[in-house]
């Protein structure tokens, strides 16, 4: 079973990555958050591994930070959750955004993530009670009070045909992944590719 890899990144699309480790490229899929903490390619990369064997066939997935990797494993083991939806959570919401959402019972923030709906949020809201905590330094939500291009780009992700709370829940999300992108073109393009993950 491969744990983790260190190596250069090769390519980077996305939620897939290539890592180069001594001339062995690994293809590792990840959340949205956790590829958006890596390197640009030909940088270093250290991920946590996952690895899922199904049906003969074997998977990698990668988290940049642990406590990533063992909210990924206690989501694939909820009944009726596998590696595709449990990464969707976690592009949507950080592991400690998704302890604070079951503690809450706050079903309505686990629908707006694509591919869950209130069957599969009750599941999540049940099962994951006892098996996920809320760190007392986690954020319960992305918050970016006077963020100059929040409403704006919720605004253009409106027009494009999102329902309110899921454009303003996106645009949080977006925004804080890539802090340093201010063209909005380019942050309704990331918001895009956001919205489409599953």
């Amino acid at each position: 079973m491969i744990a983790s890899l260190r190596g250069r990144v090769l390519s980077k699309d996305l939620g897939n990555v290539v890592i180069d480790c001594g001339g062995v490229g690994y293809g590792v899929t990840m959340s949205l958050s956790s590829a958006s903490k890596l390197g640009a390619e030909g940088s270093e990369a250290r991920l946590h591994i996952h690895t899922h064997v199904a049906q003969d066939v074997l998977r990698l997935y990668g988290f940049v930070d642990l406590e990533e990797k063992q909210a990924f494993e206690v989501l694939i083991a909820t009944t009726g959750v596998g590696p595709k939806l449990a990464l969707a959570v976690l592009s949507a919401l950080s592991p400690g955004e998704l302890a604070a959402a079951v503690a809450d019972s706050d079903k309505a923030r686990l629908t707006h993530i694509p591919g869950v709906g209130n069957k599969t949020a009750e599941r999540l809201l049940v099962e994951l009670k006892d098996r996920l905590k809320v760190s007392a330094t986690s954020p319960r939500g992305i918050r970016l009070p006077g963020h100059p291009l929040l409403s704006d780009l919720a605004s253009a992700l409106s027009n494009l045909g999102f329902k309110d709370v899921i454009a303003d829940d996106t645009a949080r999300l977006v925004l804080a992944e890539h802090p340093e992108e201010k063209d909005l073109a380019a942050l309704v393009r990331l918001a895009l590719r956001a919205s489409t993950r599953v």
